[in-house]
């Protein structure tokens, strides 16, 4: 959108604020709010807004001026709201110089990496699973529900708030597939269509805003933390991942009984060869790993196959193939998490990596079965997927240096934080020993 039509569209509709996104190293969301008059006055759209990047993880206190820049083919008239708009911006130095640690502008470098290998587009479809929570009730009524996976109402008592948030993004330019109730008790998805990478990331970054403040006008709690309950299904954020070029979908070959060009086979194996690695953004918490364990769906095995669940990717049983990695959660950057799935397809393509397809339940396979097979796992808790990343090296030049650094000391910080912390199953196992 030019910058005349945008400023005619804020005048038409009597915009009065607008919004300036972007995510932090680890996906939260920052916002800045700018009197639409004050934004051309200062012509924000060309010169962008100053911010301190020190305050939001990014730069030391002694260089912390950034500026963020908002990116006009991402407006959009926010719905849900009578007189605001937003943009995503992307971020800069103070000379204008791309911040090479800033998430989108990672994400925008895997992409120009795609298409000088010869794809135009790389489309994801993301799905999106949390937790709702009710956070006003004068009597606990829980034990009358019992919604189960594809509930209807009654027993999907969230239906409502579901419905009214798909109708905000539908109403902000996205196709939604449909809404349902998952398998968790306190769980809900939302599905998407595909959308060109950039898009789908932007999206899911929308998706999270957007959920929290439908929710806040219901007076609910929601939650995207991977494992809320111990005893219910973990959250996740699969990724349906396709390759197109002049149009036309470079995964499919229907010559084959998996429809599955040769291309994608590659890709796929390029995916599991650093899926240990990956995982440190897929799984980026240590309450991730409290998802990634048996018999919860969650996948564990470093493996592939048409439909199979117990593996990491899966081919979905659609006309128009694609491939769905299946271990990401909703607590990952998804511009940080798409671009490590770009960059290690492409290197299982430039290196013909292949892994033959488990057609079996991993899950039930003997230990003898899943050696024969020479079935890896994901890592065990996330020091140990941070080790792997370290040394990939196809990773680490991929994001950039920057951008790996930083994210180790950030997620170094968390997970020696979080293992000092003394909790009531210290004193449960130990105060009496």
């Amino acid at each position: 959108m030019l910058h005349d039509d945008i400023k005619e569209t804020i005048e038409k509709n009597k915009i009065n604020w607008i919004q300036v996104h972007f995510t932090d190293l680890l996906g939260g969301l920052r916002s800045l709010h700018i009197p639409a008059s004050r934004f051309f006055e200062d012509d924000v759209l060309s010169k962008g807004i100053n911010f301190d990047g020190s305050s939001v993880g990014f730069r030391k206190v002694e260089k912390s001026d950034m500026i963020a820049l908002p990116d006009p083919s991402t407006f959009k008239i926010l719905p849900h709201e009578k007189d605001e708009a937003m943009f995503c911006a992307d971020l800069y130095d103070t000379k204008y110089n791309l911040y090479k640690a800033g998430p989108r502008n990672i994400l925008k470098i895997a992409i120009k990496k795609a298409k000088e290998a010869g794809y135009d587009q790389v489309v994801f479809s993301p799905e999106m699973e949390f937790c709702i929570f009710d956070n006003y009730s004068d009597e606990d009524t829980s034990f009358k529900e019992n919604p189960i996976y594809f509930s209807s109402p009654p027993l999907d008592g969230k239906k409502e708030y579901r419905k009214e948030l798909s109708n905000v993004l539908m109403n902000s330019g996205y196709e939604i597939k449909y809404h349902h109730h998952e398998k968790g008790k306190f769980q809900h998805e939302i599905e998407v269509k595909g959308l060109d990478v950039l898009n789908a990331a932007d999206f899911c970054s929308f998706f999270k805003y957007a959920a929290r403040e439908i929710a806040s006008m219901f007076n609910y709690d929601i939650t995207f933390m991977p494992k809320p309950l111990s005893e219910e299904a973990g959250s996740g954020m699969h990724a349906h991942i396709k390759l197109e070029k002049n149009g036309e979908n470079i995964f499919l070959d229907e010559s084959n009984e998996y429809n599955l060009s040769q291309t994608a086979l590659y890709f796929i194996g390029g995916i599991l060869d650093h899926s240990r690695a990956i995982a440190a953004l897929a799984n980026p918490t240590l309450n991730s790993y409290k998802r990634l364990i048996p018999h919860f769906e969650a996948p564990i095995y470093i493996a592939w196959d048409r439909y199979n669940r117990s593996s990491l990717i899966r081919i979905p049983a659609k006309k128009d193939v694609d491939i769905e990695v299946r271990n990401a959660d909703p607590a990952a950057n998804p511009y940080l998490f798409f671009s490590a799935l770009i960059y290690a397809g492409l290197d299982g393509i430039k290196k013909k990596k292949t892994y033959d397809p488990i057609p079996k339940n991993i899950y039930k396979m003997s230990e003898e079965d899943i050696k024969k097979y020479n079935i890896k796992q994901l890592p065990k808790n996330l020091m140990e997927a941070l080790e792997e990343f370290q040394k990939d090296t196809v990773l680490i030049n991929g994001l950039g240096k920057d951008c790996a650094d930083l994210y180790v000391k950030h997620k170094t910080n968390e997970w020696n934080r979080y293992t000092g912390e003394i909790t009531d199953l210290d004193y449960k196992f130990y105060f009496n020993i």
